[in-house]
């Protein structure tokens, strides 16, 4: 039904203005749950969350502290499925992480 390969070279092709309309901290420090608008689509609930390195990898050195981006997800017979997805360059994660700084 879907060609991955033709979706991922298109999706090269696409700009992505992300705005975080929302930001609110959690109990846990590192974990901040955010309100996105993506080129005009509402996406609610999105976690970020800060990890330290724990370990020298490909990409990271040990100490590092880096982001992840984790969308809303619903579980079907005890498998959780992404319910939003588009993707997320370093750029675009740069961007949001500055955001989330400037509403905190």
């Amino acid at each position: 039904m879907f060609n991955s390969q033709k979706t991922e070279a298109t999706a090269e092709k696409v700009s992505y203005n992300v705005k975080v309309e929302s930001a609110k901290t959690t109990k846990n420090a590192s974990i901040v749950m955010l309100n996105l608008d993506v080129n005009g689509v509402k996406i609610n609930s999105v976690i970020l969350k800060e990890v330290t390195v724990k370990a020298d990898g490909k990409t990271h050195k040990k100490g590092d502290v880096c982001y992840i981006l984790d969308m809303p997800q619903e579980k079907v017979n005890d498998k959780y499925y992404k319910r939003v997805w588009f993707p997320v360059s370093n750029e675009t994660l740069n961007s949001i992480v500055e955001q989330v700084k400037a509403l905190l």
